[in-house]
Parts: structure tokens; sequence; C-alpha cells
């Protein structure tokens, strides 16, 4: 039977949902304007990162030009037997979430560059420096684009709770107090009358 204890505990239940329903709003903004921000970073990032490879190749294609296709294939053939990218993947602290920290190493013979002068030329030069600081940033906005996700999913999670909260939880709870609140004044309403009945009957009694 509902009780006046029952109402205050609803009451305040309804209060720490509204409370807690705000402050997951405020995280949500927040954290919408992160992943704005983020966007934006990774959007300049990709634009400048392929504007390195397209510079890079072009040194390439001019290195073919002068050097021959043939001569570049070779040169190609031997270097990836001697040089092997290892990528580490682990996972780090950033932004209240753990986000991927990709890291990688050259397993590789000692002598640098992997090709000797003769027969080649500064493009190759330039094309290998090019691509290396192209790995590096690719690597970083691979980062980047894993955070952003991890951030997205966060903030679709928030607004599933936001949504429940405002939509379920929050208008059960209030529809709750109003049930609860009007049995309580009917059965008020009742005892008065009853309590009016009886002093009528008492009154009557000593009349006679």
């Amino acid at each position: 039977m509902p009780t006046k204890s029952e109402l205050l505990r609803l009451k305040r239940r309804l209060g720490f949902l509204k409370k807690g329903n705000e402050l997951l709003q405020l995280k949500a903004d927040s954290l919408l304007i992160q992943i704005k921000n983020f966007y934006r970073n990774i959007r300049d990032s990709r634009q400048v990162i392929i504007d390195h490879v397209i510079l890079a190749f072009q040194n390439l294609k001019v290195a073919e030009t002068i050097s021959g296709e043939y001569f570049l294939k070779n040169l190609s053939n031997v270097n990836k037997n001697l040089i092997e990218y290892v990528i580490d993947i682990g996972y780090r602290s950033s932004l209240g979430f753990t986000v991927p920290k990709i890291t990688y190493r050259i397993e590789r013979e000692k002598h640098f560059p992997h090709y000797g002068f003769f027969g080649t030329n500064m493009f190759i030069d330039r094309y290998y420096i090019q691509m290396q600081k192209s790995i590096d940033d690719l690597l970083k906005l691979a980062e980047l684009e894993n955070t952003l996700f991890i951030m997205a999913m966060e903030y679709r999670k928030l607004r599933r709770r936001i949504n429940a909260l405002e939509n379920n939880i929050i208008p059960q709870t209030e529809n709750q107090i109003y049930m609860v609140d009007d049995i309580l004044n009917e059965n008020a309403q009742e005892e008065f009358i009853r309590l009016k009945k009886i002093k009528s009957k008492i009154l009557s009694k000593k009349e006679k």
C-alpha cells in the first residue's frame, strides 16, 4: 500500500535521476566538442599526408625517368628483403579513454640507405625520406582515427543513457509519484470524511 515514506523515496529518486541526467548531458556536450575538434584535426592531417605522399611519388616518377623502370624494380626487389616493418599496438590513457598507441620499428641491416650511389639520383633520396615521414604520419593518423572512433562510441552510449532517462525512467518515476500522491490524497480525503461522520454521530448522541 502506498505510504508517505514511499512518496518521499520516489521524490528523492526523481531528484537523483534528474541530476544524473544533467551531468550526463554536460559530459555528452563536452565530448561532442572534443569529437568535432578531433575530426577537424584528422581532416587537416589527412590532407597534409596525402599531399606528402603525392609529392613522394612525383619524386619517384622523376627518378624512374632518370634511372629507368628496370633499375628501380631491381632496387625495390633487393630492398624488400633487407627491410621489414614491425608494428606494435599498445594502449594508453588519453582524455579519459583507453586508446591505442601505435609504434613501429624497422628490422634491417645496418647500412643506410639500402642502395649505392651508382645509378641512383637525388629524387630517390627525396622519395625515401618523404615516404619514411609519411609512414610516421600515417601511424599517428591511425591513432587519431581510432581515438575518434572510441570517443564516438562513448558519445553514442551517453546518448542512449540520456534518452533512456528522459523518455522512460524519469517519466515512469514521475508517473509513480503522481499515482502514489493521488492515492494518498484520496485516502486522506476518505479518512477526513470518515472522521467527520464519526464526529457527527458523537454530537448527535450528546444532543439526545
